[in-house]
């Protein structure tokens, strides 16, 4: 959903080739939106058969194949805002938003404040189960020899929901910012 995301925000800014949708997200970082030639298209095709996103113009240029322009309609315009409300919904972690993130400006605050609210009560929720059983015994199963990487992964899970409890308050900051 988030290489969707992306390429409805993009063409809700203007018009674009697959190709430019590509560069620009290559040039924002591989931490935005993983993205291959396959899957760029297959994602246009997906849109443009919903009825998102449509052809605008075949420019020809010199020697080169031809280039197809895309534009998004109004039923995607509706399905990029849906999308991204559904993404703050749905959010296990802050990287899984990064390609809303930077459509917020085209949604209401008000219901991705309520969201991150709710997603921040969640991890708070696990923390405190993991914090009240971090001095249980490990379960039967676990042999001595795999102990010291159980007691890892238990460590790992707890300090990183810690991150991530850390990055949606931050989150919810900006957003409320943004509401002001």
């Amino acid at each position: 959903m988030s290489l969707q995301i992306f390429i409805l925000g993009r063409l809700h800014e203007q018009d674009y080739h697959p190709y430019d949708i590509k560069k620009s997200i290559n040039n924002a970082g591989e931490n935005l939106v993983r993205v291959t030639d396959g899957n760029l298209y297959y994602n246009f095709e997906a849109l443009q058969k919903k009825g998102y996103v449509q052809k605008v113009n075949t420019v020809q240029n010199d020697n080169r194949p031809e280039k197809t322009n895309y534009a998004i309609t109004e039923k995607g315009k509706q399905a990029l805002k849906d999308m991204i409300y559904k993404s703050f919904k749905n959010a296990d972690d802050v990287r899984s938003l990064f390609a809303s993130l930077l459509f917020v400006h085209l949604v209401d605050t008000n219901k991705l404040i309520y969201s991150t609210l709710e997603v921040i009560e969640n991890i708070e929720k696990e923390l405190a189960y993991l914090e009240a059983n971090a001095d249980h015994p490990l379960p039967e199963y676990i042999s001595p020899e795999q102990q010291e990487m159980a007691l890892f992964m238990k460590d790992y899970k707890s300090e990183k929901q810690k991150v991530e409890l850390k990055s949606f308050k931050k989150l919810l900051s900006l957003l409320e910012q943004k509401q002001s």
